[in-house]
């Protein structure tokens, strides 16, 4: 925690971090779940705090791919809230879901890869006009999970428009 606290990635050799996923804070949110599953709970706590001040998803300028930010972030901050039932980490997790919605604005419904969440704007990557089956699959989980929790169904009609 000291060397990479809400970074994307740990750099152990120089106790550093770095954001190559568009400085979501993907580790820590991504080890939510095992913090709590460890019994960590002054950490789990120090975490959330870090979720609930500083995951400001207005403020995320980069392009991040949808895939690795729905299976880590989403689905981390999901994790989180069904083991703690914290409101917080449901809150986080709509709103980053529905800041996805402008990559699945396509002809086909099969979602754009990269998104820049502060302003939704979409992109291809090196896949270029193709679209990846496990990138499509894996919203699925999610945004049905979301859909169940809150109680709004533009969540699972996102995801099943894939099909």
């Amino acid at each position: 925690a000291k060397c990479a606290w809400g970074r994307d990635e740990l750099l152990p050799a120089t106790c550093g971090g770095q954001d190559n996923w568009g400085a979501f804070g993907f580790t820590l949110i991504d080890a939510l779940d095992t913090l709590w599953l460890m019994g960590l709970k002054d950490e789990f706590q120090e975490a959330r705090d870090w979720v609930a001040n500083s995951l400001d998803l207005s403020t995320r300028k980069n392009k991040v791919s949808l895939f690795e930010c729905n299976i880590r972030v989403l689905g981390g901050l999901l994790a989180a809230y069904d083991l703690s039932g914290d409101a917080i980490f449901l809150e986080k997790g709509r709103e980053l879901a529905t800041r996805f919605f402008p990559a699945f604005e396509t002809p086909t419904g099969l979602p754009y890869p990269s998104i820049v969440v502060s302003n939704g704007r979409v992109s291809n990557t090196w896949t270029g006009d193709d679209s990846l089956l496990a990138e499509l699959g894996t919203v699925q989980l999610e945004f049905r999970y979301l859909s169940y929790h809150t109680k709004d169904t533009s969540f699972r009609e996102k995801a099943e428009g894939v099909y």
